[in-house]
């Protein structure tokens, strides 16, 4: 008897469990974000990239998740854990229950018997708001979810995505390796490139193999030149350490103009200090005070001509 009470308890208290966990309200819980850039269609070339998702609840759980980016425009096909859901949308509850049909927004089954749900995507690496029809409730429930463009190459970005943060190294100067890939392969970039560190945040020196370079673009800033340089020279920031930087760069080596485009990827543990050198003050100081020294012995030397 009491091993019977003992199960029909344990019973309850899985159904209250369970029953709590999808009345929760997952709308007051924050995906990570932080960090991160929202991404459009217009800076994915178009194709199909398996990425990574996160979900609001442990109830709505994305076992995988297949962007394909065409037309500027995003759909995503979600593999759900379970079959609870007959129907899965981009909306709210209340503009759920309101629409008049459902046709598209039902289940494929793949050959392993997953549920696998086409949703319009609006933007990566941002909370996004979707709802899921319960069968057993016969209930809408609005989640969050998060579409992560980390998982795509960087070949394949127009943009960065991540936010100028502030970097572990202490301000000052230093020398860092920085590799090129991209365009034509012909193009390189001196390495190591110069690194100024100033309230934590990283800025780079980026010196090209020709002249022909009147341009950069990073993340829709336009970056000239800096003046007096024999090659072109760049200073931009570093938005991400041991991860390709996607940039354009246009080059006027062409018959027209062309804006091509790189990534760059910044080496943190190549990062050298330049220490203070004395001697880089004693040389020119030297120089100077023996040419002040020669200057005035010429001048001696004419006055007594004139006497």
């Amino acid at each position: 008897m009491n091993i019977r009470r003992l199960a029909a308890a344990l019973l309850l208290l899985n159904s209250v469990f369970f029953l709590s966990a999808e009345e929760e309200n997952p709308l007051n819980k924050t995906l990570n974000t932080d960090g991160l850039l929202p991404v459009l269609a217009d800076s994915i070339e178009e194709g199909s990239y398996e990425i990574e998702t996160a979900s609001s609840s442990s109830m709505f759980r994305i076992e995988k998740a297949v962007l394909y980016v065409k037309d500027n425009a995003m759909t995503a096909d979600l593999t759900l854990s379970g079959k609870g859901y007959s129907n899965v949308t981009m909306l709210s509850a209340e503009d759920s229950a309101a629409l008049t049909s459902l046709e598209g927004t039902g289940p494929v089954i793949d050959g392993n018997g997953k549920y696998v749900f086409k949703v319009p995507v609006q933007s990566l690496n941002t909370e996004l708001l979707c709802s899921a029809f319960s069968k057993k409730k016969q209930k809408w429930y609005e989640r969050r979810v998060v579409f992560y463009s980390e998982k795509i190459p960087a070949e394949n970005l127009f943009v960065t995505p991540y936010v100028m943060g502030k970097c572990s190294l202490k301000d000052g100067s230093y020398k860092i390796n920085v590799s090129l890939s991209g365009g034509s392969g012909r193009a390189s970039v001196k390495s190591p490139a110069d690194l100024r560190v100033k309230d934590g945040m990283p800025l780079a020196q980026i010196e090209w193999s020709s002249p022909n370079y009147d341009y950069m673009i990073l993340n829709g800033e336009k970056l000239l030149p800096l003046a007096n340089k024999q090659n072109s020279v760049f200073e931009l920031p570093v938005l991400v350490f041991d991860k390709p930087m996607s940039v354009f760069a246009d080059t006027t080596a062409m018959s027209t103009p062309h804006e091509i485009l790189y990534q760059l990827e910044f080496s943190l543990e190549t990062a050298q200090r330049k220490e203070f050198n004395i001697s880089t003050l004693i040389i020119p100081a030297i120089s100077l005070l023996a040419a002040a020294v020669l200057l005035l012995f010429l001048v001696r030397l004419c006055l007594k001509k004139r006497k």
